[in-house]
C-alpha cells in the first residue's frame, strides 16, 4: 500500500525473547522512523523501560492482552495515533500470553487503517522450553500458528539436541513455516525485507488451555539483592514468568525470571514504583510455595491484590 507505515507483529509465549528482538531490530533499522507499540500483561510495565532512549516513539499498554476486549480499545487507539505519527515502521510487541489470532480482521476492518499496512508477524519459540508449553499453554500455539516467520531463540544455551528437536517439532506442526534460529534476537535483514503473509493458514488444535495465575508483589527499596534473590529461590519454580524493576538498597535492578532461571542484574538509578507480577499455570503450585516464601520475607515484601 503506496505511502502506508509497514506493521510487523512480534509474539511469543513467556520469557521468549520478544524484547531483544526488538531492541536488535531497532539497531537494524537505525534511521528509519519507528514508532512502537509495547504490550505487557500485568500492571507494572517493564519492556517500555528497556527499549527506552533506542530512536523510537513508543505507547505502552499493560495490565491485558491488546486482542481482549479489555485492551482493545487502547489498541485502536494507539493505532490511530501511529497513523498520526506516519512512521515507516510500526513494531507491535504483544504481550506473553496474548492471542493474535485477529489481528488480520481487526485491521482490515474497513477503511479505518488505511495508514498501516500489516506486513506480517514474527513469532519467537525458545528453545529450551518449547516442548513444555506448546501444549499445555493454547495461546503458545496460536501465536505460532499465525506467524509468517518462526524464530528459534536462545539457540545458544539450548544443547544442540534441545534445539534440533525444538526444530523437528516446529516444522511437524507448522508445515511450509520458515524456521531460523538467533542468538541474542540477531536475524538478517532480508528475512524482514521479505516477509510475507501469502500462505496457507494452520488450524488450530485442540489442546487444553492454561488457567493463568497471577499475582503481583511490592518489594521494600531496603532490601538487599541477596534477599531479594533468596525469596524468588523459594517459588520461581513454579512460576512461567517473575519480571519487574524494583529499588533495592543497593541500586535498582531488573528482574527478569523465566521458570527456574533467576536473573537480577543493576539497572541504574531509574524510578519505579517496585513491583514483580508473576505469572504462573494450571498445576504449578505458586499459592503454596509463594505464601512460604511471603511467611519468610513479609517485612520486605507483600502481595498487591489483584483489584488495585
Amino acid at each position: 500500500m503506496p505511502g502506508a507505515c509497514e506493521l510487523i507483529l512480534i509474539t511469543g509465549f513467556l520469557g521468549a525473547g520478544k524484547t531483544t528482538l526488538l531492541r536488535s531490530l531497532l539497531r537494524l533499522y537505525a534511521g528509519k522512523r519507528i514508532h512502537l507499540i509495547v504490550n505487557e500483561f500485568g500492571k507494572v510495565g517493564v519492556d517500555g523501560a528497556l527499549l527506552e532512549g533506542l530512536g523510537a516513539s513508543m505507547a505502552e499498554i499493560d495490565n491485558g492482552s491488546i486482542f481482549c476486549a479489555c485492551r482493545s480499545d487502547q489498541f485502536e487507539a494507539a493505532l490511530d495515533e501511529a497513523q498520526r505519527l506516519a512512521p515507516e515502521l510500526l513494531f507491535v510487541e504483544a504481550s506473553g500470553l496474548s492471542d493474535p489470532t485477529n489481528i488480520r480482521a481487526l485491521l482490515e476492518q474497513g477503511s479505518h487503517y488505511q495508514g498501516i499496512h500489516y506486513k506480517g508477524c514474527i513469532a519467537l519459540a525458545d528453545a529450551t522450553r518449547l516442548h513444555r508449553v506448546i501444549d499445555t499453554a493454547r495461546v503458545c500455539h496460536r501465536q505460532l500458528s499465525v506467524a509468517d516467520l518462526i524464530v528459534l531463540t536462545k539457540t545458544d544455551i539450548a544443547t544442540p539436541e534441545q534445539a534440533g528437536a525444538a526444530e523437528d517439532l516446529l516444522q511437524k506442526r507448522y508445515p511450509g513455516m520458515r524456521v531460523v534460529r538467533a542468538v541474542q534476537g540477531e536475524i538478517p535483514c532480508a528475512l524482514l525485507e521479505n516477509l510475507s503473509t501469502q500462505h496457507p493458514a494452520i488450524q488450530d488444535s485442540h489442546t487444553r488451555d492454561l488457567t493463568l495465575q497471577k499475582r503481583c508483589l511490592a518489594v521494600s527499596p531496603r532490601m538487599s539483592v541477596e534477599q531479594l534473590k533468596a525469596f524468588l529461590r523459594m517459588f520461581v519454580e513454579d512460576t512461567y514468568r517473575v519480571k519487574g524493576l524494583v529499588r533495592l538498597r543497593e541500586d535498582t535492578f531488573l528482574v527478569d525470571c523465566i521458570g527456574a532461571y533467576i536473573c537480577v542484574t543493576p539497572f541504574g538509578s531509574l524510578q519505579t514504583d517496585n513491583r514483580l507480577v508473576v505469572l504462573s499455570g494450571e498445576g504449578m503450585p505458586l499459592r503454596k510455595s509463594l505464601k512460604e516464601a511471603l511467611a519468610w520475607y513479609g517485612d520486605w515484601i507483600g502481595e498487591v491484590q489483584q483489584n488495585e
